[in-house]
């Protein structure tokens, strides 16, 4: 289960509809209600927060929103870019972490392990929503 007040609307969630887990794009919050309608594909229900879930940063992720890994031996960690902005998960020393880079700011995430803070810094960072490519 998510947090209510961690999730916004275009977040990347998973719902658990009966048993069954689909990845989907909340479109609207309803607070008193405490229900979010989240979008699969072309359909949209709204679902309690309980029903929510977050998607793990996982490669096989970040590659479905169009990121590509980079092969860069200079680098502590492996490297992800979708266009001028950049992921890097550093794996050396006691230290885990992400950088995130875009054009002169990065920021040192700690502790970065689902889609939708990933999305809330991109956002940030960017002004631009990170999605599903067209």
């Amino acid at each position: 289960m998510i947090k209510l007040n961690s999730l916004k609307e275009e977040d990347i969630v998973m719902v658990d509809f009966e048993g069954q887990f689909r990845i989907g794009d909340i479109t609207e919050i309803s607070t008193g209600d405490k229900k979010a309608r989240v979008a699969h594909g072309e359909q949209e229900f709204w679902y309690d927060f309980h029903d929510l879930h977050p998607v793990p940063v996982t490669p096989e992720q970040l590659h479905e929103l169009g990121f590509k890994q980079i092969k860069d031996s200079s680098t502590d960690g492996i490297l992800y870019e979708r266009g001028p902005f950049s992921i890097q998960f550093v794996q050396k020393g006691p230290d885990k972490h992400a950088l995130l880079h875009y054009r002169d700011e990065t920021r040192h995430i700690h502790n970065l392990q689902f889609l939708h803070e990933l999305q809330h810094h991109y956002k940030g960072m960017t002004n631009f929503v990170l999605s599903w490519p067209e």
